[in-house]
This record gives structure tokens, C-alpha cells and sequence, in this order.
């Protein structure tokens, strides 16, 4: 379970990296509009909203899965059911 879960959290934080540096790169004249000001109509608008989704999805994940971790290794726990 360790060892899973350790691969989810490696392979969500670098995703989150790879987005982050991806999004600055192709995206950087894409800056959060005011609520006062219109909305320009833009793919770039929206191809940059679908990235930061995704790119702050996976630091979601990645940022609960090393809470998990955290707290399987202070709890000790063992992963094995009483009784088997």
C-alpha cells in the first residue's frame, strides 16, 4: 500500500511540476481577469483554464496522498487484517 501510494504521489507531483512549468511557458500573456473587466473570447483563455484544472488537480492529489503517508508512518499501523 505504501509502495502505490508512493508512486501516486511521485508521479502527481511531477505532473503538477511538468503543468506548472508547461503552463508558464506556452501561456504567459494568460493572466486572471478582474470581474470588471469583459471576458475576451480566447482558445488560449480556455486551453490555459483546462491546464491550471488539471495541473492543480494533480497537486491535489499529490499533496493528499503525502498526508496519507505521513500518517501511515507515524501511526505504524500494520497493513496486514487481524485474525489472517
Amino acid at each position: 500500500m505504501k509502495r502505490r501510494l508512493t508512486f501516486i504521489f511521485v508521479g502527481s507531483a511531477i505532473l503538477a511540476v511538468v503543468l506548472a512549468l508547461f503552463c508558464n511557458w506556452y501561456f504567459p500573456d494568460v493572466i486572471p481577469l478582474a470581474s470588471t473587466e469583459p471576458a475576451p473570447t480566447s482558445w488560449r483563455l480556455d486551453a490555459a483554464f483546462a491546464v491550471s484544472t488539471v495541473r492543480w488537480t494533480a497537486a491535489f492529489v499529490a499533496a493528499a496522498s503525502a498526508i496519507a503517508l505521513m500518517f501511515m508512518n507515524i501511526t505504524k499501523g500494520s497493513s496486514e487484517l487481524e485474525g489472517r
